[in-house]
């Protein structure tokens, strides 16, 4: 008996103890652990009930609408909006607090509020939303910083590859689920109509609350930002792939859009390098040592390896500092001082009248300036016989966007606007907002006139 309690003994020693988790961990453990702390919940204090004039824009929102009314029970009316309520997810892009959501998720809030991982609170400001491609970019400040999720290459993508959605369905918090690519270029159509091209799908679940969350390789690389839409199928999902994000992202991290800096050239991704494109001879240094078709190679020594990178670094950069900027010229590379120069003022109030036959209020101590729903400007004035008055705009209505500007203050007028002629086609968003206790009505309209 002695030597079979030795003998099994022996045998139990041989047996590996998981207590720890030790055995257990997975590349997908791995990915989540990664990912989670860029990871946020998107919350509101009071909601949008938002109507179009588009049909095709309608169409789209009766399908996020389905599933927006699956985080109520009853479904809800604009009367029975709940004052707080979590409204779903997004991803932290860059260190600075920039984050990543789906349009359909921001435009019902009228005070934006992000939950971190930890659980720390902070209220957003809308950056800059596109409707179509169902994307949209807020900001925190955080002290600090925060952690910002890397970027997958464009077209590295698998099919049958592990994936995971994260992100928070019905408020629950942050939620992880797992499964494949299933497809990649998928065309998404609702009643016969295209709402997306060359989305991804996935057989991991992406339920109401986790749109705007991110879909990750096992690298806990982006590949995709959640979206959901399909609510009779099972185990379908779908994300907006990466190619897509990058692109709307440089867009809207360019230093003229985002920071009203001037560079004085532009540059662009060539073969995987970032070329020099064009040079601005008329306000750049004669001193300044670059030329087109030249590489960037580093910035400050950090190492430049993509137009996103290159764009994000300007992002915690201010007036007047300076930059060591390193570029290559036929393989032989060299360094050259910039300096960080604010945008001319532009005449924004001259160039709207002259163009639009528009005036703007200046000092906006109304309703857009409390909600961060709209942050658009008011119209005081149009002129008798001008574009706007023949487009039917009217004093009061509120101008959100001017061609891809999101409009804040009058400086985004002055930059909508420092490229169009005469003749050129000038695309509005018009909002009209009327406000009860309980809900905001948003009345969207999009018009495009002809600048004079």
């Amino acid at each position: 008996m002695k030597s079979v309690n030795i003998f099994w003994v022996s045998i139990m020693c041989l047996i590996p103890s998981f207590s720890s988790g030790e055995g257990r961990r997975t590349p997908i453990i791995d990915a989540v652990e990664k990912v989670l702390p860029s990871v946020v919940n998107i919350s509101t204090k009071r909601l949008v009930n938002v109507m179009q004039n588009d049909s095709y824009r309608r169409l789209r929102r009766n399908v996020f609408d389905q599933f927006f009314s699956d985080l109520f029970v009853p479904p809800p009316t604009p009367q029975s909006y709940p004052l707080k309520h979590s409204l779903g997810s997004g991803v932290i892009v860059d260190t600075n607090g920039y984050i990543l959501s789906n349009y359909h998720v921001i435009e019902r809030a009228a005070e934006i509020s992000v939950t971190l991982e930890n659980g720390e609170m902070y209220e957003a400001r809308i950056v800059a939303s596109d409707e179509i491609n169902d994307l949209a970019l807020i900001k925190i400040d955080v002290p600090g910083g925060v952690k910002a999720i890397d970027f997958a290459e464009d077209d590295d993508l698998l099919l049958g590859e592990q994936v995971v959605v994260l992100g928070n369905p019905f408020g629950l918090g942050h939620t992880v689920t797992v499964g494949v690519l299933s497809a990649k270029n998928r065309e998404a159509l609702y009643q016969g109509e295209v709402l997306y091209h060359d989305i991804l799908q996935t057989d991991a679940a992406v339920n109401p609350g986790s749109s705007g969350g991110p879909l990750v390789n096992v690298n806990g690389e982006l590949i995709g930002i959640n979206v959901a839409f399909n609510k009779e199928a099972q185990n379908i999902g779908f994300a907006v792939p990466t190619k897509r994000v990058r692109e709307l992202v440089n867009r809207w991290f360019a230093p003229k859009t985002i920071k009203k800096i001037r560079t004085d050239f532009e540059s662009e991704e060539q073969n995987g390098v970032l070329k020099i494109t064009s040079i601005n001879e008329e306000h750049i240094p004669s001193n300044l040592d670059i030329r087109v078709n030249d590489t960037i190679v580093s910035l400050n020594g950090e190492r430049v390896h993509s137009l996103l990178d290159y764009n994000r670094y300007f992002l915690g950069v201010e007036i007047a500092d300076r930059l060591d900027l390193e570029v290559e010229r036929e393989g032989r590379g060299h360094w050259v001082s910039l300096e960080v120069v604010s945008l001319s003022p532009l005449s924004s109030e001259e160039k709207a009248e002259r163009l639009l036959g528009v005036q703007f209020e200046q000092e906006v101590e109304t309703l857009s300036q409390l909600l961060r729903f709209n942050r658009g400007l008011p119209l005081v004035s149009i002129e008798k016989g001008g574009p706007a008055e023949r487009a039917r705009l009217k004093p009061g209505m509120y101008i959100s966007r001017i061609n891809d500007f999101e409009i804040q203050s009058l400086d985004d007028v002055g930059l909508a606007l420092e490229d169009v002629e005469h003749g050129d086609t000038v695309r509005l968003l018009i909002t009209q907002l009327r406000e009860t206790e309980s809900f905001i009505v948003a009345q969207l309209k999009r018009v495009s006139l002809t600048a004079r």
